[in-house]
């Protein structure tokens, strides 16, 4: 059963126009393993771009090989978000909370707040057998 709250990451990307330009927000969806991260709502600044491409890569768990050329940010224009796909990468728990603190910390830097956040993990008896082991974690942000 899922429950809509005026807070929940649901709620808000559903929201009307004029409510999104009253309270802007920005969704993170970051999906493990192998990791992948959306970032959806309001823009971003360039600046705080260049700091997640060049903090997250080194988060993740798996050895970095300085031939391999990191993977960037790229932006997908519909729906409009931040794209990242890092195929042959593989995060523990560890890894997965660096992840979460770069990004806090990248959109803090930008005046956001984490506000929400919203976990569950994929089993082979909910979702296709190719996602079992995997987790989402969705990061609600506002403007402070």
């Amino acid at each position: 059963v899922i429950i809509f709250s005026p807070f929940s990451p649901f709620s808000l990307l559903h929201s009307s126009a004029t409510t999104r330009k009253q309270m802007p927000c920005l969704i993170v969806v970051l999906r493990f393993n192998p990791p992948a991260i959306r970032i959806m709502g309001t823009q971003l600044r360039e600046e705080t771009v260049h700091r997640l491409n060049s903090k997250i890569y080194t988060a993740t768990t798996t050895s970095h090989s300085p031939k391999q050329e990191p993977p960037k940010f790229e932006f997908v224009s519909n729906p409009p978000h931040w794209a990242m796909e890092m195929p042959k990468m593989y995060c523990d728990q560890t890894g997965r909370s660096m992840v979460m603190l770069t990004i806090i910390e990248a959109l803090e830097a930008e005046d956001w707040r984490l506000k929400a956040s919203h976990s569950m993990v994929h089993n082979s008896q909910c979702w296709k057998s190719t996602d079992a082991g995997m987790d989402t974690t969705r990061l609600v942000f506002l403007r402070a």
